[in-house]
């Protein structure tokens, strides 16, 4: 059985405190940059360089179309000069399917040297976002995220029934020995973020402050039930 505290990604922005964060007991810290109350390269490096200090793995994301989750939509360009500013501090990134950077952004993440001269390979999210419905062609999305060379592929889908809450709980289980996130969105999908790590996702998305996406449940709340299911976690 594996640590479910490794599988718990907190997702942050500028607002919360190391102190709030260095105790919880999370796996992956995911930097909401878009939600930042600044979008200044110096100001966005200078939070990260901060977050460095909690040796918790950086996960940067960077998300500017509605359609995949933005609060507000600004310019592609704008994107990339805050992806290549600090991409040499993360871990991880994640960048959407529909991403006009999608290549460009794997490239420079696959690359021994990134732009900056700093040789360190980034492992690569590519995420698709579904906030109406659960789409019925998951398997070609599936399949479009891999022959992208993503190293981790990463779904998300509201649902609007028990029915599409199984269908993501049986779409993980089956290709569990690929690297997978899922999560069912909204209020019914909440309890995904309880049974998706068992069924296969790398990954269940909480927050500390305020939700990012609808579904998420708070990590103190979410903790507290992983440790009934999950017992082995201390």
């Amino acid at each position: 059985m594996f640590n479910i505290d490794s599988k718990i990604a907190l997702v942050i922005t500028d607002q919360e405190t190391n102190a709030q964060i260095k105790s919880l007991g999370v796996g992956l810290l995911e930097i909401r940059v878009d939600l930042f109350k600044k979008l200044d390269p110096a100001y966005i490096l200078a939070q990260i360089q901060k977050r460095k200090l909690l040796r918790i793995p950086l996960l940067l994301t960077v998300r500017n179309q509605k359609n995949e989750g933005a609060v507000k939509e600004f310019a592609d360009d704008k994107k990339w000069q805050i992806i290549n500013a600090v991409l040499p501090l993360v871990d991880m990134m994640d960048i959407e399917l529909s991403s006009p950077l999608l290549n460009k952004v794997i490239k420079i993440c696959h690359s021994r040297k990134l732009l900056s001269g700093i040789s360190k390979p980034v492992k690569v999210i590519v995420s698709s976002h579904y906030l109406q419905d659960t789409p019925k062609h998951l398997e070609n999305i599936f399949k479009k995220s891999l022959s992208t060379r993503a190293d981790i592929v990463k779904i998300a889908a509201k649902a609007n029934s028990f029915d599409d809450v199984m269908t993501i709980i049986n779409f993980t289980h089956r290709h569990r020995k690929h690297s997978l996130i899922t999560m069912s969105l909204g209020p019914i999908g909440a309890m995904s973020r309880l049974i998706l790590p068992a069924a296969g996702s790398l990954y269940t998305y909480t927050f500390l402050n305020k939700p990012t996406a609808s579904g998420q449940v708070d990590v103190k709340t979410l903790k507290s039930h992983l440790k009934v299911y999950y017992p082995v976690i201390k």
